[in-house]
């Protein structure tokens, strides 16, 4: 009897151990996240003939725009990204994304497309994009960071989320993130401007120390500084710094809402 007894409760207790594991695999058969990833590469390459402009715009992803003194063709590369519940799913939405570059007469326009809407997969671009040092460079980006190096023209960026590195820039430069961070150096031109405008995050700038600007550094929460520029203030607070320096020709505006902005005068620029 006690037998008869204990093979009973031996074969539920198997009974239900079999059910836990079933169960279990069944709920982790589903990851909200996806975490299957497919990569294509991409290489476009356009004559400059006589353009003088790029524009760029891109949803998730990052952005590196270089400028070469030399350069015949312009060189758009980078890498589309899905990530989906399988290795299968990525694939075959691949072809959600499209890379549409546009010529007119006088610039190139370079813009991602993709659906408004996800499925619970992730769409991503990562861009390298080379061109001619002397062109004006538009770069427009939601989610990713943005690197702009040696544009000897006007440069303006936008992001929501994410850095913006603006080096080696010579001409006007504007630049709006949301939430992150802006770090500019700029040789800025005379009577020329520099507006960097931040709502959460730090601000840094980095100018000649021959710079002849008007200046306004501003925070709402948090601290401003001002090193290494011969600057006459009229406003000096730790949230505030208003003056000229140098002859005053150009403009410099620099703001964050919540953060830290800097403005470093550098001798050997």
């Amino acid at each position: 009897m006690n037998n008869h007894l204990y093979a009973k409760s031996r074969h539920l207790l198997l009974l239900m151990l079999l059910l836990f594991v079933v169960a279990g695999c069944q709920i982790n058969d589903y990851d909200p996240d996806p975490n299957f990833e497919y990569r294509e590469n991409f290489l476009y390459a356009r004559a400059v003939s006589g353009r003088s402009e790029v524009f760029i715009t891109n949803v998730n992803g990052t952005i590196t725009v270089l400028g070469i003194d030399t350069l015949s063709e312009v060189q758009i590369s980078g890498t589309k990204i899905v990530k989906d519940q399988s290795e299968d799913a990525a694939t075959r939405h691949m072809s959600d994304i499209t890379i549409d570059v546009k010529e007119s007469p006088s610039a190139f326009t370079i813009k991602t497309l993709q659906p408004n809407t996800s499925g619970g997969r992730t769409y991503e671009v990562d861009y390298e994009i080379l061109v001619p040092s002397t062109w004006r460079t538009t770069v427009t980006n939601v989610n990713g960071d943005v690197v702009i190096h040696n544009i000897r023209n006007t440069v303006t960026s936008s992001v929501v989320n994410g850095t913006v590195n603006a080096t080696d820039i010579s001409g006007n430069t504007t630049i709006t993130v949301t939430n992150g961070s802006i770090n500019g150096k700029v040789n800025l031109p005379e009577n020329g401007t520099c507006a960097l405008t931040l709502v959460n995050g730090n601000v840094t700038l980095l100018v000649p120390s021959t710079l002849s600007a008007s200046v306004s550094a501003t925070v709402a929460l948090g601290t401003v500084s001002i090193s290494g520029l011969p600057i006459a203030y009229t406003t000096n607070e730790r949230t505030s710094v208003v003056g000229i320096v140098g002859g005053g020709k150009g403009t410099v505006r620099l703001s964050s809402v919540n953060g830290t902005v800097r403005l470093l005068g550098l001798l050997q620029y």
